[in-house]
């Protein structure tokens, strides 16, 4: 039987970084570390969210194509206890409003992300598509993710790695 004394559960995400690099010019993408958030266990199903920034950087000649941000998580575990596979969701993502480096440029959505956007357990959907000649230099976008909580999970710590890639195109 669950125990109800301890009444919120702790999550944790960790940002995994995938990268591509574009033959033309450099393309990478980078996160700060962690995010994390909690829930009040109240015997109901619960919508969490937590923020994630990253950093693509679109520096060089071939540069200027466009880019596209995917990502996939790997399901919240505790020991033997998980959350649903398809638990997290990006709910939508920030672009920046200013940029940094030469020749920059703050991405404009190309429309080829329509949210929310289910996590995958592997591979990847696409998260953010710049159009082209737009997010060219250094950008910081932040994701807002949200994550169902079922209302008959177990008390405790949940971990689950978010991979991030970035690759040339709309």
């Amino acid at each position: 039987m669950r125990s109800r004394r301890a009444r919120s559960l702790a999550l944790v995400v960790l940002a995994a970084l995938g990268f591509a690099t574009s033959s033309l010019g450099a393309l990478t993408i980078s996160s700060g570390g962690t995010a994390g958030f909690s829930v009040a266990l109240n015997g109901t199903d619960q919508t969490a969210t937590y923020t994630l920034p990253f950093t693509v950087d679109a520096n060089g000649p071939g540069t200027n194509n466009g880019w596209n941000v995917s990502a996939s998580a790997t399901q919240f575990v505790n020991g033997t206890y998980t959350f649903p596979a398809d638990a997290q969701s990006v709910v939508g993502v920030a672009a920046p409003t200013t940029c940094t480096g030469r020749g920059c440029a703050v991405p404009v959505p190309s429309g080829n992300v329509s949210y929310p956007v289910t996590l995958p357990n592997t591979g990847g959907s696409s998260i953010y598509s710049a159009a082209s000649r737009s997010g060219l230099g250094t950008n910081t976008l932040t994701a807002t993710v949200a994550v169902a909580a079922p209302a008959n999970i177990y008390t405790g710590t949940y971990t689950s790695t978010v991979t991030l890639q970035v690759a040339s195109g709309p």
